[in-house]
């Protein structure tokens, strides 16, 4: 009779045990950058290591790379991104393909162009009433094979010009396909005639289609706004970007719009996430990530941060409002379609995570305070255990009204 009770309890344990586990609520874990790091970008390949890429605060415009090891909190050491255009990264997206190699694609500066268009044209341009169109270079690195270095970065994006934000790279971790989209122009004009584009490479990234317009009007795009874009696990493809239709000589509506390929890209329909009539410049970033239910974005509408769900997108769950700005936003899913939604309030790292059925998971938010450089964001990545990483700036903040 004992032992059958003992037999009874520890199945009882048991079961109450695997309960627990089932339905433990997922842990955030914070890391803070090492070397002098500002600006994360980062992704997990299957054996669990994190790939960043993050500007650097030390060397205005360079970038740099590195792997985290959370099993056993270590960095690695840090790889420097750019060679050409070292000093000349304006802003950058990375991507994380075949066999974990890293890609990059970086909009350099106005200096970058001086150097490969040679001064006297650039002077010219630069003087003419077409200034901003001496933005006309989008560069590609790639990891090299060994994984020591990056190679030469270099222009893929054709005649096409115009550039402000900055592309997005979606590379195919169980293939050898990687996809550049990026918004622009072929001849000087406002920003309401940009088109997206798109070039191809089969080979990992040591090759690129000619640009190709893509066959969906996009009503022009905010120019200061970049673009993300991913795939899911059915290999669709989705880009979100802010489009631009002028209203009156100074407002335009900048409106967030998702396109979606159900095609490797042939093919694309939009849909509109949120209006913004009436708006300036507003330098809004997105983030655009993958998971079992589809896309997951982050979008950020007059001061306020949310993200919503590809397969219900009109479903919109905003930032908890502090009386704060709220602004760029960053999302992780997990296996379990459980979001990371983290944002920054003023120079503070906030987050929350929410359930599948979009509420709030109890115990699960959390804020630093103070640690977010100007112009700064956090980096988030979901782990096989269902828990998520949180990566913040080595860098102190910039006071109000100072200058990087």
């Amino acid at each position: 009779m004992k032992s059958t009770l003992s037999c009874f309890t520890k199945l009882v344990l048991s079961l109450f045990a695997l309960t627990l586990v089932c339905h433990a609520e997922p842990s955030v874990t914070a890391y803070k950058l090492p070397n002098g790091g500002i600006r994360p970008q980062a992704m997990i390949d299957a054996s669990g290591v994190v790939h960043i890429v993050q500007a650097d605060s030390k060397v205005r415009g360079d970038l740099v790379y590195l792997k985290h090891h959370p099993d056993q909190n270590k960095f690695s050491k840090p790889i420097k991104v750019l060679s050409q255009a070292e000093g000349m990264a304006a802003g950058f997206n990375m991507a994380l393909g075949k066999n974990g190699r890293v890609h990059v694609m970086i909009r350099p500066t106005p200096k970058y162009s001086k150097m490969a268009m040679g001064e006297d044209a650039f002077n010219e341009m630069f003087k003419s009433k077409a200034r901003f169109f001496v933005l006309r270079y989008m560069l590609h690195s790639r990891l090299n094979d060994a994984g020591t270095a990056f190679e030469k970065e270099r222009n893929f994006v054709g005649g096409t010009i115009g550039f402000e934000g900055v592309g997005a790279l979606v590379a195919d971790s169980d293939g050898s396909n990687v996809y550049a989209f990026w918004p622009g122009q072929t001849e000087p004009g406002p920003e309401m005639d940009r088109d997206m584009y798109m070039a191809v490479s089969t080979d990992e990234g040591a090759n690129w289609s000619e640009p190709r317009k893509l066959d969906i009007d996009i009503e022009g795009n905010c120019r200061c706004c970049p673009i993300q874009a991913t795939m899911d696990l059915e290999g669709n493809l989705y880009i979100i970007h802010r489009n631009s239709v002028k209203t009156s000589p100074t407002s335009w509506d900048k409106d967030t719009f998702v396109l979606k390929s159900e095609d490797q890209g042939k093919t694309w329909t939009k849909t509109m996430i949120q209006k913004w009539e009436k708006c300036g410049c507003p330098g809004a970033p997105y983030s655009l990530t993958s998971g079992p239910s589809g896309a997951v974005f982050g979008f950020q509408t007059r001061g306020v941060s949310s993200f919503a769900r590809a397969d219900s997108p009109q479903t919109i769950i905003e930032a908890p409002d502090s009386g704060n700005t709220r602004s760029r936003p960053m999302v992780a899913i997990n296996q379990k379609d459980e979001v990371l939604f983290c944002w920054i309030e003023a120079q503070d790292v906030v987050w929350q995570v929410f359930g599948k059925d979009g509420k709030p998971m109890p115990e699960t938010s959390g804020r630093l305070e103070g640690v977010a450089a100007k112009w700064s964001n956090a980096a988030v990545v979901a782990t096989a255990s269902n828990d998520f990483l949180l990566y913040y700036d080595d860098a102190p903040p910039v006071a109000a009204g100072a200058k990087r």
